[in-house]
């Protein structure tokens, strides 16, 4: 019953067209994750959702209150890690430097996908709040291979997702640590191939990161007004997130004598 509740709660969630409502709710839902938790701590299916909830939170107010984001997509990340060392030996794996961090793949399959999408998310969003701090980001590598993994059991998951992040985290960075336009480009392309193209977040995102990148500013503007132009509940299950998007799409184009 517990886990209806939270599919049940989860879907309703992605349908509402009201970011505010679903901003200012977030919080209770979290709490009842928190409180499920204290009663069964090594639960994988709660701990993936709390790492999910916790992480679609951060995003949500990282732009309005990025030192609680950056606690948040923590909080997120050891609840992403707990679920995913559930079985042995994958807790020392996880904690192992990179060389030895390598062979958890041999331990996962693919039921363990979307307790890996949601650990490197929430891993990744902690590692891009946290740019300061040099042994945050010396644990990248790990989030880009089990992104890798990811893509390589379920290109499609959650609508291409792994392209998404793998298309900012190569547009993002620079070359010396593994940045590169046009993996960046195929990753995004990929992202809008599999959503077709309804997922707004996608043509935000590439412009944020990609076209920004190559100084592309008919480019950035296009894809921009395209995410504006179609309508956020065209999927019902991504009216939430397209809503998102389009708000940042609408703030980026304000800026965009800054930057080109």
């Amino acid at each position: 019953m517990v886990g209806s509740l939270i599919d049940d709660f989860s879907a309703a969630t992605a349908r509402q067209d009201d970011l505010a409502l679903v901003v200012s709710g977030a919080p209770t839902f979290l709490l009842l994750l928190e409180g499920l938790l204290e009663g069964s701590p090594d639960d994988q299916a709660l701990l993936i959702a709390a790492t999910e909830a916790y992480t679609s939170y951060a995003i949500l107010i990282e732009a309005e209150d990025p030192i609680r984001a950056r606690r948040l997509y923590f909080r997120a990340k050891e609840h992403g890690l707990k679920a995913l060392s559930q079985k042995k030996p994958r807790a020392r794996l996880l904690r192992a430097p990179f060389a030895q961090f390598i062979t958890i793949f041999d331990h996962l399959d693919t039921g363990d996908v979307p307790a890996v999408f949601w650990t490197a998310s929430s891993w990744g969003a902690w590692i891009s709040a946290n740019t300061g701090s040099m042994a945050a980001l010396a644990e990248l590598p790990k989030v880009i291979e089990l992104m890798q993994w990811v893509l390589e059991q379920d290109e499609s998951y959650q609508y291409g997702s792994p392209h998404i992040f793998l298309g900012v985290y190569h547009a993002a960075l620079p070359k010396l640590l593994g940045g590169d336009p046009e993996r960046s480009l195929h990753h995004f392309d990929r992202a809008l191939e599999i959503s077709q193209g309804q997922v707004l977040m996608v043509h935000v995102l590439k412009a944020k990161f990609y076209a920004r990148q190559i100084f592309d500013r008919s480019m950035y503007e296009t894809l921009l007004v395209q995410a504006l132009d179609r309508p956020a509940d065209e999927t019902p299950e991504l009216t939430l997130q397209n809503i998102a998007a389009q708000e940042q799409a609408r703030v980026l184009l304000s800026q965009i004598d800054e930057f080109f």
